[in-house]
């Protein structure tokens, strides 16, 4: 079985024998603490490589000491466990290598598992997971660092924007007040005067920042999750509605093993479907998630809800045979 102690214990270990000066050298190190000798030497080349421990060697005493006694190791003691996270975070941070925040974050954990070289072992522990990104929207990191910095200084901003609901670019000034990550685009979260309420806006759409020298006063009460709380996936529309959703009885069995939003009641019935109450903003994000489910989903309430989803319908029925429905009767 392989030794799993962990390899800053090991450091620590020849560390204290290195200051008895006592000259141990290999053998007598790997002895007791029950490793192989090359293992003792590939934690000496790292102390003296990576950690520029003044580690020399005695020919007449036949082992090693320090040069400086005044040099200490870093105090930084890591479990097993705890390299394994730093592996496990290296590999979900993968997933934002598109990203204004990768090559920040990226340099914090690299700059920490260098005081972990030996991770093949943990490496494989980690492989029994594995991540999957959601298409990414490309942000340019220029666009992204000022926004950050208005947000923090609290400095308005003038943007250029792209709406692609409208295929229209609009000049606004928005309150800069944070920047969020949703299912692989990011937004900034901001109070628009030209709206006079909040917004969000996919930072890849964004065609120009200007950060202006006015100030604002975010609200001390202000909280991102508390304004996306009431979207059923992101999108707010400034209209809360109650949501009601029959699903049959075979779609029911995925329905009920999760939570869909915070405010989410489940009926259940004899034959096994399940009615889904919940009330959200953003009916748009509701009727995608709806369609999806083809057959299986009843919109019961909103009645704006049903017949834009009646809508699509026709219109989907009408792309894939070439056959118009009018007011339910049938048109070639």
């Amino acid at each position: 079985m392989k030794n799993s102690r962990p390899f800053m214990n090991r450091m620590y270990f020849i560390d204290k024998h290195l200051r008895t000066r006592q000259y141990p050298n290999c053998k007598t190190l790997a002895q007791e603490y029950q490793v192989s000798e090359k293992t003792i030497q590939r934690d000496i080349t790292y102390m003296r490589e990576q950690l520029d421990a003044p580690i020399a060697y005695d020919n007449v005493r036949h082992g090693y000491y320090y040069t400086d006694v005044t040099f200490y190791l870093p105090m930084i003691a890591f479990t097993d466990q705890d390299t394994l996270s730093f592996i496990i975070n290296q590999r979900i941070l993968s997933q934002y290598q598109d990203t204004p925040i990768y090559n920040d974050i990226k340099h914090v954990i690299d700059k920490i598992m260098q005081f972990i070289p030996e991770t093949n072992e943990l490496g494989e522990r980690a492989n029994f997971l594995s991540f999957q990104t959601a298409p990414t929207a490309p942000v340019e990191y220029h666009k992204f660092e000022l926004l950050q910095q208005a947000a923090h200084d609290e400095r308005q901003v003038k943007l250029r924007y792209y709406a692609p609901s409208s295929d229209q670019e609009t000049e606004r000034i928005v309150n800069p007040y944070g920047i969020h990550q949703y299912y692989g685009a990011w937004y900034l979260i901001g109070y628009c005067l030209l709206r006079k309420d909040y917004r969000f806006f996919a930072l890849n759409r964004i065609l120009s920042v200007e950060v202006t020298e006015t100030e604002f006063y975010k609200p001390d009460d202000f909280n991102i999750e508390k304004i996306i709380s009431d979207s059923f996936h992101f999108i707010r529309d400034g209209q809360t509605q109650h949501v009601a959703l029959k699903f049959s009885a075979y779609q029911a069995r995925w329905i009920r093993e999760r939570q869909w939003h915070r405010t989410q009641k489940i009926t259940e019935f004899p034959d096994g479907s399940l009615r889904l109450d919940m009330d959200v903003q953003g009916l748009d994000d509701v009727k995608r998630w709806v369609l999806q489910y083809g057959d299986q989903v009843e919109v019961i309430a909103p009645v704006d809800l049903r017949e834009t989803v009646i809508n699509e319908l026709r219109q989907m029925y009408q792309i894939y045979t070439g056959v118009m429905i009018i007011d339910d009767r049938v048109r070639e």
